[in-house]
């Protein structure tokens, strides 16, 4: 991350607490810099220009980074950050879980109170003073009719309440998920620490949120009964109130550091665990049966499982003695010193010294062990949400991440026709330094078609990711219209393009849901623009052949009905999803790579037809297929060698006329 100094405006640069509080001593700020200005501070949608931001000095970022750590990496900060994640987000899925998942903890202890301490207590004094009976039954009915209330509220919650807003719990933190991985940077999927977070977010959120939500109900609850134990066994004997020493050392001591020891353990396995599902995914799926039958592939999967296993294996090793001793000393602490040196206390108290009655003996017991109970309880909820807040943490930053190109960016809206497209000397890198573009620059104008030609790795598809804006390029600007594509509106902006990727997939939907991709008008018209988009794909014949037409599902996983595309079948679906789109820009990434040569040409004629009055960007390997377009872009290294026509480029008999001529004459052979 690279700090800044911004001073264009008096909330520039502080932090969002900072702003809010009003207090923090300096315009420090985190942002985004690229190409010499910085697109976005922590004020979301807040740009400032160059002129207004100086990078710090390293001691500045020395004490920035000292602060922040400071503030937000301490322990209980942690805990208690994800804790008020937990309560916000519950609240604002379902307030009456939140509500009603603290009454019901509250009832429960009222019920222990009662019965267990109050109860007894009440009826030892009435016995000890010879109350009449009709006395002591009123209050035990009393107690009983009320215990039957909680009782009845308890099962009334944990049969129908928690239930019913578990789903609904599960259904918006998931949704929350699902919005967020939609705007999550293309960048940070390459990246595998991220993608090791992202996993821990995604799949722990929907059980550790009702988790902690019950965590820190239940040690509300149990802090206000404890305390009620506490003044019970305090008014009878004020030593016997220190037993509770022992089982605090217990479980916030020994039990706190052996929660951390296996949630370290766990992360360091999950990379591990990753490789090893990997290969139980693999095995079962279908699209790969065949080459695990044909071959020995199968034994470098087993490899890499046996590889995964035992890196999991010595991991769990490293700990296991550790977390032992740590879970015995919990044990120790929590249950043995306090339950039997409770009892020794006061059976000295009352057999040899005489300073006890044995009614306050019994008092004492029942509390301390209802107590003893609650205070384990109330400690295990602590560790728990702990251990919770420690995956929910991951939760939290995955869905406070701000990205650097974020989809709800405002902006201008693109007007139509797109009249240019300009590279001005980019340059990128999907890590720092490692370039895969090197000072691009070009510019189309009108309706043009371009063809994107060379090797594998030269950077055809990167190009078309910068211009789609999935990336923005470290250096240099690319323009539509004359205008910086970062000034435009994200979604409009990326509304432009109709696309058929190299790497598409298909969804386990109807043909037409993975030709219109969500773009519905009526009935009618769908029905005529994907029967358009067939034909242009050359899929018409085929898709008619099906039963159910274009409501054929793409899979035989939901439906003995669906149906399983060759790859040539597949890649001229993803054709017909751009044809479809009816865009003033189209990118087609390699779009017959599984096609044999006839029905590859037939495909480029019809991409050719379809781009007459569109700016066309294709990339294909087969030089053949791009001599018709108006400007050819032979990559090497990242950057454009050659340029022009197909007849300049075969007249100046560079490496472009060699490849194609190389290609030619192994067609001819």
């Amino acid at each position: 991350m690279i700090y800044y100094v911004c001073s264009q405006s008096r909330y520039a640069g502080q932090s969002p607490s900072a702003r809010k509080a009003g207090n923090f001593p300096g315009l420090y700020c985190k942002q985004i810099y690229m190409n010499g200005t910085v697109m976005r501070t922590d004020r979301k949608g807040e740009k400032f220009s160059y002129a207004a931001v100086r990078r710090m000095d390293s001691e500045e970022e020395k004490t920035f980074e000292m602060k922040e750590n400071t503030m937000k990496e301490g322990f209980l900060y942690r805990t208690f950050s994800s804790c008020s994640f937990a309560l916000k987000t519950g609240w604002r899925i379902s307030k009456k879980r939140v509500i009603l998942e603290f009454l019901h903890w509250a009832f429960m202890y009222v019920d222990w109170l009662l019965v267990s301490c109050v109860l007894i207590r009440f009826i030892l004094d009435m016995a000890m003073k010879r109350t009449s009976f009709e006395k002591m039954m009123v209050y035990v009915w009393s107690v009983v009719l009320l215990e039957a209330f909680l009782k009845i509220y308890s099962r009334y919650f944990e049969s129908y309440v928690k239930p019913v807003t578990d789903v609904k719990l599960y259904d918006g933190i998931n949704r929350m998920l699902y919005d967020k991985a939609c705007q999550v940077d293309m960048r940070c999927f390459e990246d595998s620490e991220f993608y090791n977070e992202y996993m821990m977010a995604v799949s722990q959120a929907h059980t550790k949120l009702p988790e902690t939500l019950e965590g820190v109900c239940q040690i509300l609850a149990r802090f206000v009964a404890m305390i009620c134990g506490m003044v019970i066994i305090y008014q009878i004997d004020r030593l016997a109130a220190l037993f509770i020493i022992f089982p605090i050392l217990g479980n916030f001591v020994f039990y706190g550091v052996l929660n951390s020891r296996i949630f370290r353990m766990e992360r360091e396995n999950i990379v591990f665990q990753r490789m090893a599902d990997y290969v139980n995914r693999t095995v079962h799926l279908g699209e790969y049966a065949k080459e695990i039958r044909m071959t020995n592939v199968f034994r470098l999967l087993k490899k890499q499982y046996d590889k995964a296993v035992a890196a999991i294996r010595k991991v769990i090793g490293n700990y296991s003695l550790g977390n032992m001793i740590l879970f015995w000393l919990f044990q120790y602490f929590t249950f043995t010193l306090l339950q039997e040196g409770a009892v020794l206390y006061a059976g000295y108290r009352v057999l040899v010294s005489g300073t006890m009655v044995f009614a306050q003996m019994a008092v004492i017991q029942t509390t301390m062990n209802s107590n003893t109970w609650t205070l384990i309880g109330f400690a295990d909820s602590v560790m728990a949400i702990v251990k919770n807040g420690l995956y929910l943490e991951q939760t939290r930053h995955f869905l406070q991440y701000e990205p650097a190109i974020p989809e709800d960016q405002e902006g201008l809206l693109p007007e139509l026709p797109i009249c240019s497209v300009e590279f001005e000397h980019v340059s990128f890198g999907y890590k720092e330094g490692d370039w895969v573009l090197r000072d691009i620059h070009f510019k189309i104008e009108g309706s043009q078609s371009v063809a994107l030609a060379g090797y594998n790795g030269a950077g055809k598809s990167t190009l078309m990711k910068l211009l789609m804006r999935l990336y923005d390029p470290s250096e240099g600007r690319i323009l539509v219209n004359g205008i910086d594509i970062r000034e435009y509106q994200v979604k409009a902006y990326r509304d432009l393009f109709a696309t058929a990727f190299q790497n598409g997939k298909i969804f386990a939907n109807t043909i037409e849901e993975n030709i219109l991709m969500g773009r519905h008008t009526d009935e009618k018209q769908d029905r005529e623009k994907v029967e358009r988009a067939l034909k242009l794909a050359d899929m018409y014949e085929e898709v008619e052949s099906q039963p159910l037409k274009e409501k054929t599902i793409l899979t035989r996983e939901f439906s003995k009905e669906g149906v399983v595309f060759s790859g040539g079948q597949n890649q001229k679906i993803l054709a017909a999803r751009a044809f479809a789109k009816d865009s003033p820009i189209a990118v087609f990434d390699e779009p017959s790579s599984a096609l044999d040569p006839i029905a590859e040409y037939h495909l480029f004629e019809n991409i050719r037809e379809y781009g007459k009055d569109r700016i066309l960007f294709f990339i294909s390997h087969r030089l053949s297929s791009v001599r018709d377009a108006d400007v050819v872009f032979y990559l090497k290294n990242g950057r454009i060698q050659e340029r022009g026509s197909h007849g300049d480029l075969m007249s100046r008999d560079g490496e472009y006329a060699s490849l194609y001529r190389l290609q030619a004459e192994n067609y001819l052979t």
